[in-house]
């Protein structure tokens, strides 16, 4: 998740200077920025979609919200979801 954050930030920094890298540094560049934050981008959908392949047993436990309250008090234990 942080590779995903990291990887979206940079991409959106270097779309930002791609603009003063065009106006002051010429055209090639500015194509180099802009394939290097197309290359953050593709990096950060990759790390995304690796990240929803994970098995639900690698994926850290929940920790509930504050609407539904703390998992563990949920009743969502695989014991309870037997079709009560």
């Amino acid at each position: 998740m942080v590779l995903r954050i990291a990887f979206s930030l940079l991409a959106a920094a270097l779309l930002a200077a791609a603009i003063f890298v065009f106006a002051y540094l010429g055209w090639q560049w500015g194509l180099a920025c802009l394939f290097a934050a197309a290359a953050c981008a593709g990096l950060m959908l990759f790390f995304a979609n690796l990240h929803k392949k994970l098995d639900p047993d690698e994926r850290p436990a929940t920790k509930g919200d504050f609407i539904s309250g703390p998992a563990h008090m949920r009743g969502d234990d695989e014991e309870n979801k037997g079709g009560e």
